[in-house]
């Protein structure tokens, strides 16, 4: 074999090698470029959802001043009554459902006797045998402290009783049987930042109504006169009969107003914000004070 054949063996398995390393720093070259491309491609679409989750946030804010608004004004409260129906309101390029509830329409659980509280627990879907537990425990809960000799083991709630008024509805969740589901009906239906006795049916949110005794047609009346009467700006409906159950109705108005707001962006982006503000506080009386912002996706 001549050295010239040698040679060209030679370069021609170099150049295969070089063909070799070149496709393989292409392929590398590839690889990189598609993980940096997916990598932008995640980190645009995280700071996507970031700038939805921010203007969903935003939203969400916006219908709660919105639904401050109106309640501060007595004159257009008459159209949109404290009473948790809910109301529909677009706003730039979002949907807001909101639902505003006067404190004096929902169950006390600092001040609502014991018939009263198994109503709640009933009409919220707690089984016959287990209303008279939870009331118990429930009681315990707020007892004053100079009762505490009355309290038993304390087996009616996760840690023990607290012996002090409920400070906000999250400590419904540390009695036991009551479930995160459970929980939720309540929340609609109870509140801890006010000082009323009763439910003042004029501004009790549907859901509540039937804690009252009254019947489902009575019930559908009542609410369809009281939609009417807010549609027309007109006083509203007369008083309900109150039945058996005289002590748990009241003519009760608080400051204290619970605030559910549920908004969607245009892109699909969803956001709720439940929030209790007293509009009346401070040494002079007047102002707004924040109670409970809690907000969920």
């Amino acid at each position: 074999m001549s050295a010239m054949d040698q040679y060209s063996r030679c370069s021609t398995g170099q150049r295969g090698m070089v063909l070799v390393i070149v496709l393989w720093i292409v392929t590398l070259l590839a690889v990189m470029a598609g993980g940096f491309a997916y990598s932008m491609r995640v980190e645009t679409r995280l700071a996507t959802s970031a700038v939805e989750r921010a203007q969903a946030r935003a939203l969400a804010e916006a219908g709660v001043a919105y639904a401050l608004t109106w309640q501060l004004d007595p004159e257009v409260q008459k159209q949109w009554p404290p009473n948790g129906d809910p109301h529909e309101w677009m706003f730039g390029n979002g949907r807001l459902r909101i639902e505003v509830t006067n404190a004096g329409g929902l169950v006390n659980l600092n001040t609502a006797d014991a018939e009263l509280l198994k109503a709640l627990l009933k009409t919220a879907g707690v089984a016959t045998g287990d209303q008279d537990r939870m009331v118990e425990a429930i009681l315990d809960w707020r007892r004053n402290p100079g009762d505490q000799q009355m309290l038993g083991v304390g087996s009616t709630t996760t840690a023990g009783p607290k012996i002090a008024p409920f400070e906000s509805l999250d400590e419904l969740g540390q009695i036991l049987g009551i479930t995160r589901e459970l929980h939720e009906r309540l929340a609609h239906m109870a509140t801890v930042y006010s000082f009323h006795y009763g439910v003042n049916p004029e501004l009790a949110p549907i859901q509540v109504l039937p804690a009252l005794g009254l019947d489902e047609r009575t019930i559908a009346d009542y609410v369809q006169a009281r939609a009417r009467a807010a549609a027309d700006g007109s006083s509203p409906p007369p008083s309900l009969p109150q039945g058996n159950n005289p002590s748990f109705f009241s003519q009760s108005r608080s400051t204290v107003y619970h605030i559910a707001v549920a908004a969607e962006t245009g892109p699909g982006t969803a956001v709720t914000v439940k929030a209790v503000f007293d509009t009346q506080s401070g040494t002079s009386g007047r102002g707004l004070r924040l109670l409970s912002w809690r907000e969920g996706w």
